[in-house]
């Protein structure tokens, strides 16, 4: 949904988002444009101002901005402040209550307070449910952008300097990056791209990220415990040609260790690979009691991307890692976290107040 398009539902439908017998709206002056819009609020003798700020596209970094503009602004104790959009998960009100930012949303969702005016209607669900983008910013080929910019995030790009990098056509990239641009992932200086509010990309990233997408092969190797089978991997000699990359709690082992587990996860480019280390390993399918998991990888175009040599072993790049962790039932949120705190927050940390 368009800004203007969600500014005019929002007039329209203002009064029966917010039921309250005895309230008068009315739609009163943008101040010099400062604010997207603003209602003036009459209830039992109480007037006063609400100042909104509109989000009308779904991503973290924008919302984080909108919130900032409503709290370095919204200095008048006549008006308060206010964020609307198409609709507010639960996740995004606790965001907005923990920043002492109200909120209303085209579903139904709105709380407001204002000394004796006070409504609060949430629980109601999405009616404006995003369409899945086939060529979304955090789709496989499209993520490598962001897998490079994400790595150094002082570092300006132009368009053909970073397609060249991540051998993507130029015109793709550019298309690519206008949609960055409108969700506020990244900004253009001197027409060069520079990331913004990596951290905040990772949480939208992690949202549609689905590791369970990865075609999973079970089997059993002669092992005692996972310490074993990682010997066993750095035993046999691999062809430089064949793509593997170990990831989830074992990637994490060599990483920042932190979690106790019972299974090395690890991707490969194809079934010759898979037919390599089960010739090469002895390994036995099974569909219980598995100790090694060979991957077939969904992102087929990055998952590889940026993969480190560790202690003599491929493990994917830390963002792949934190992906794949946050997506694995056991333990796994608490290692990315971990993975987080250890390698990544460093990563992200330059110029961390825009």
């Amino acid at each position: 949904m368009h800004v203007k398009q969600l500014v005019n539902k929002l007039k329209k439908s203002i009064g029966n988002l917010i039921p309250v017998p005895d309230l008068r709206i009315m739609i009163g002056s943008s101040r010099t444009r400062q604010w997207d819009m603003v209602f003036k609020f009459d209830y039992q003798g109480l007037s006063f101002d609400v100042i909104v700020e509109v989000v009308a596209v779904n991503s973290l970094p924008m919302f984080q901005n909108k919130i900032n503009k409503l709290k370095s602004l919204a200095t008048d104790e006549f008006a308060i402040p206010v964020l609307a959009a198409p609709y507010f998960s639960p996740e995004r009100q606790a965001l907005c209550r923990d920043s002492g930012i109200f909120f209303v949303d085209l579903s139904g969702n709105v709380f407001i307070s204002y000394r004796s005016f006070y409504v609060e209607r949430v629980g109601f669900p999405n009616k404006y449910p995003e369409k899945r983008q086939r060529r979304g910013p955090f789709s496989d080929k499209a993520s490598l952008i962001l897998r490079e910019l994400m790595k150094n995030r002082d570092r300006q790009w132009g368009i053909r300097e970073l397609a060249q990098k991540i051998a993507l056509d130029p015109g793709y990239v550019s298309r690519m990056a206008k949609s960055l641009e409108v969700s506020g992932y990244v900004a253009r200086i001197n027409r060069k791209l520079s990331i913004r509010s990596p951290k905040e990309i990772l949480d939208d990233w992690v949202r549609v990220y689905d590791f369970k997408k990865n075609e999973l092969n079970r089997f059993s190797i002669q092992a005692s415990n996972v310490e074993s089978v990682i010997k066993h991997l750095r035993e046999i000699e691999i062809p430089k040609e064949k793509k593997y990359a170990l990831s989830v709690q074992a990637g994490a082992s060599l990483v920042a260790p932190h979690a106790v587990y019972k299974e090395v996860y690890m991707y490969v480019q194809d079934q010759q690979d898979i037919n390599f280390f089960k010739k090469e390993l002895s390994l036995k399918v099974v569909s219980q009691g598995a100790n090694l998991v060979l991957m077939l990888p969904y992102y087929k175009h990055s998952v590889f991307y940026d993969s480190q040599k560790i202690d003599g072993l491929c493990v994917v790049s830390d963002i792949q890692l934190y992906l794949d962790l946050y997506g694995y039932p056991v333990r796994g949120q608490e290692q990315a976290a971990h993975l987080f705190e250890k390698q990544l927050k460093r990563q992200f940390s330059v110029n961390d107040n825009e």
